[in-house]
């Protein structure tokens, strides 16, 4: 499915809305127990200032029970707490590393904050797995070693001090499916 780009300016006139839409099919059960397709929508992404786009495509913050009717449970924030998920596509701009606002989920060290020396690093107490599927991707870690994800590329990230940035002069789009973890 194609769409246009809206190119719709948000906070920093530098950063362009890529009016990013991702079609969305769900499954549930009716009354009787069986199989519906309880769904069928473009889920729009939101823009993140100094990070692109997100569409959030499910948000749970407790494990699903069945059967159910198909219903995303809906829950706030990011980064899922212990037991939750969330699923997100997720378009980052290339302007250099990707740095949105700090969350409360997201712990920081001295410098970690927009605008510091080591600007986009944060840890999370999640393991997310990311797919790049267009663009280049780069994540580096805190002691500088960095890989560069291409389309097909998976990143397993385990709750580690890390950061993005877009490679080349085009938007990378990453599916990320995010589980709430314990940290010690």
């Amino acid at each position: 499915m194609k769409t246009k780009s809206k190119n719709v300016t948000m906070n920093n006139p530098d950063e362009k809305r890529q009016g990013m839409k991702v079609r969305t099919v769900v499954t549930g059960h009716d009354a009787k127990g069986r199989a519906v397709f309880a769904r069928d929508e473009n889920v729009e992404g939101m823009p993140i200032p100094g990070l692109g786009e997100i569409a959030f495509l499910w948000n749970a913050n407790e494990p699903a029970t069945y059967p159910n009717a198909g219903n995303n449970p809906a829950a706030p924030g990011i980064f899922p707490p212990v037991g939750g998920v969330r699923f997100l596509v997720g378009t980052y701009l290339p302007n250099g590393v990707v740095a949105p606002a700090p969350t409360p989920e997201m712990h920081l060290e001295d410098g970690d904050e927009p605008g510091g020396a080591n600007d986009g690093f944060h840890r999370t107490d999640t393991t997310d797995f990311g797919i790049v599927i267009s663009g280049n991707l780069a994540v580096q870690l805190d002691d500088g070693a960095e890989e560069v994800l291409s389309p097909g590329d998976v990143l397993i990230e385990n709750g580690t001090r890390h950061r993005f940035r877009v490679v080349g002069d085009v938007p990378a789009v990453m599916a990320s499916f995010l589980i709430g973890a314990q940290r010690r």
